[in-house]
């Protein structure tokens, strides 16, 4: 090989790692949401997103009153450096470095699977892509359970065109192709 060869092969398999790199930085599978895990523990989390910003926000414990104990979860806010909101962790065990994580709730569209699905996607490119294994109604939300990435995605109802203080089954049916889910949450086994 001659020498521009040689230049072209180092290009070609530099901008290859680059997309590789990228296109795994942003993939939405089954206990996995871009370089996090199901066995990412909750001190790695900095060293992931050292070229972002994590804004934690730790509980208290157990907190008590009138004799009632909770525990809040904690939260570790990733955020670019141009300040767009991009994931939330929440940790299994609050107040524990080695815990892994339980869910991630998705704020960025360039999270996506494999075939493309993510917040920036139509009802109808859901449903096509991937199995829906059941519609649960709230007050104000439809949950769209994804078992295939262990994820759930919620639709506004008043983008259903449905009555929003019922908690009325809804068929798969009644959902406007064109609609676009509010939210994206990948669960941890």
């Amino acid at each position: 090989m001659n020498n521009f060869g040689l230049k072209l092969l180092a290009c070609v398999l530099i901008l290859t790692s680059v997309a590789c790199s990228n296109s795994k930085k942003y993939k939405v599978a089954l206990n996995r949401v871009g370089l996090v895990t199901s066995e990412t523990k909750v001190e790695e989390i900095d060293e992931i997103f050292k070229n972002d910003s994590v804004v934690k926000h730790l509980s208290e414990g157990l907190l008590g009153f009138q004799g009632a104990y909770q525990q809040e979860d904690d939260k570790y806010l990733i955020y670019s450096k141009k300040g767009k909101h991009l994931l939330t962790l929440t940790p299994k065990e609050s107040l524990d470095s080695l815990s892994t994580i339980r869910f991630i709730d998705i704020y960025d569209p360039l999270y996506v699977t494999e075939k493309g699905i993510g917040l920036n996607s139509t009802f109808e490119e859901i449903n096509l892509q991937t199995t829906i294994d059941k519609v649960e109604a709230s007050f104000t939300k439809a949950t769209l359970y994804l078992s295939e990435f262990n994820a759930t995605m919620t639709l506004d109802k008043s983008d259903l065109g449905i009555k929003t203080m019922s908690t009325a089954e809804i068929q798969i049916g009644q959902i406007p192709n064109l609609v676009k889910p509010k939210s994206f949450v990948v669960w941890f086994d």
